[in-house]
């Protein structure tokens, strides 16, 4: 089985790296003597894409916008 040497999670077979630590996983359990091979980042997920941002800044400022209306109406109520 192998396993992570960063923070000693166990695998099933045939993993390759940690999911958390984003390490190479060995092939014995770890007891911390071990050297620890650092992977690159994983690639860069939709977030990277400039036009994506942009939509989600116009998304958070929409819900800014409704929940400041909604407050508003509620006051107006009382």
């Amino acid at each position: 089985m192998p396993w992570c040497p960063k923070c000693g999670a166990e695998f099933r077979a045939g993993f390759t790296a940690c999911n958390t630590c984003h390490v190479k996983l060995i092939d014995h359990k770890p007891d911390g003597t071990e050297p620890i091979e650092e992977l690159p980042p994983p690639p860069g997920g939709w977030e990277d894409s400039p036009k994506k941002q942009r939509l989600l800044r116009i998304l958070r400022a929409l819900t800014f916008v409704l929940l400041a209306l909604a407050a508003a109406l509620l006051l107006q109520n009382r």
